[in-house]
């Protein structure tokens, strides 16, 4: 990452921090409307095509761009967001770039957030999908802790590509004392409320809220698996905790670890290099549907 830019990036994340902790003491539904009104100053490219329609009980948004591959099946994306706020116009930039390197669609499930809405509640609507054949998942931060959950729970054999995936909530390990100063907007203290927020009461080892806990053989039943993360990013040990249980299990894995990159880098492409070439990793190991 360009030195400047990486300057500007971690000056709003301590920015950020300290309005929230220090001045405005922000509930989660005042950053989801903060995070989204910041999304619509992104500027679409002309040929990408938004749609929006309700897939079986989820508001949902299609992106896709003019000339897309007819009749190709799409890929899933479960956004991110500590499971309390971001929306399928947060992660537009994102699915728009993937779907032009793939030349599929790219589905954004609205799925339930906490706090109104806590697990078990994101699962179950997930779970109302009734596709049995394999799917093409992408999810990133708690998208990916979804994504893996719903893969896990299909037992369908999914493709999965996991971005900088939060898939322990124990708040324990590594992660949640990793290179707090700049690399994210977000911090221990942030993990465990909105772990708390999302648990409901729910114990944070229950493997379906923790999916890095499921046992050997679940995991074996997923398809091909790719994990990418930052080496001095919050969540990269729960990455690497991740990826080693799954080579344990024999899951065919491929991994990526970004030298240096902010949490949720990937959806900037239209801004960082890094998230560009992350697009381009992407679409390789979706292009075969």
């Amino acid at each position: 990452m360009n030195d400047l830019v990486h300057r500007v990036i971690s000056g709003y994340h301590v920015a950020v921090r300290l309005l929230r902790h220090e001045v405005l003491d922000a509930r989660p539904e005042q950053w989801r409307l903060a995070v989204d009104t910041l999304a619509r100053l992104y500027f679409p490219p002309k040929d990408l095509v938004v749609r929006s329609w309700n897939w079986h009980g989820m508001p949902t948004e299609s992106v896709s761009r003019k000339g897309g591959k007819e009749g190709a099946p799409p890929i899933v994306w479960i956004h991110g967001g500590g499971f309390a706020f971001c929306s399928p116009r947060t992660h537009r930039a994102a699915a728009g770039a993937l779907a032009a390197i793939t030349g599929r669609e790219v589905w954004l499930p609205d799925y339930p957030l906490a706090p109104e809405q806590p697990f078990p509640a994101a699962h179950r609507a997930l779970d109302h999908v009734p596709i049995e054949g394999p799917l093409d998942i992408v999810g990133d931060s708690a998208g990916g802790n979804l994504a893996l959950s719903w893969a896990l729970r299909r037992q369908n054999g999914d493709r999965l590509a996991l971005l900088s995936p939060w898939v322990d909530l124990r708040v324990n390990g590594a992660s949640s004392s990793n290179n707090v100063a700049d690399h994210s907007a977000f911090d221990r203290d942030d993990l465990r409320e909105y772990a708390s927020l999302y648990l409901g009461g729910e114990a944070p080892t229950n493997p379906a809220c923790s999916p890095v806990l499921a046992d050997r053989a679940s995991f074996a039943a997923l398809g091909e698996v790719y994990i990418e993360c930052a080496a001095n990013e919050l969540l990269n040990a729960d990455a690497q905790l991740l990826a080693s249980r799954m080579r344990e299990a024999g899951v065919s894995l491929t991994t990526h670890e970004e030298a240096r990159a902010h949490h949720g880098w990937q959806l900037l492409p239209d801004i960082l290099p890094e998230a560009k070439q992350s697009a381009e990793r992407l679409g390789q190991f979706l292009a075969s549907p």
